[in-house]
């Protein structure tokens, strides 16, 4: 499936809406003041840059456990020294979990059930 960028319609979400929360009748903002953690709640839900985010999903890739054997079947067709051998012994990362995996900006990020090198460099 092929998208493009301005097909996409992003939702911006705030992890922690404390304004929805005092509109149902539980006001946490006075907490949340008194111990100063207003500023790190700007930072959870603020700016969200909507050009990287359709960027990234619209370059997105899965990569499960075939395409990790598949990338350690292409490292072996490359040097036939390698067969045989686990994907540290080839130099690559162990795969752990299933990921959402993006090149933006000649940079990788990652996303997965466990992971969140993405969500930890861009707010989304």
């Amino acid at each position: 499936m092929s998208l493009e960028e301005w097909e996409l319609n992003v939702q911006v979400e705030n992890p922690v809406d404390l304004l929805s929360l005092a509109h149902h009748g539980c006001d946490l903002r006075g907490i949340y003041q008194a111990q100063d953690l207003m500023d790190y709640f700007g930072i959870l839900n603020g700016p969200t840059c909507l050009t990287l985010v359709r960027h990234f999903w619209v370059r997105a890739q899965i990569y499960d456990l075939k395409a990790s054997q598949l990338e350690m079947d292409e490292k072996v067709l490359i040097d036939l020294s390698l067969e045989g051998k686990t994907r540290e012994e080839m130099g690559m990362e162990p795969f752990r979990c299933e990921e959402i995996r993006s090149d933006q900006i000649s940079t990788e990020m990652t996303t997965g059930r466990f992971q969140t090198h993405f969500f930890a460099s861009f707010s989304f």
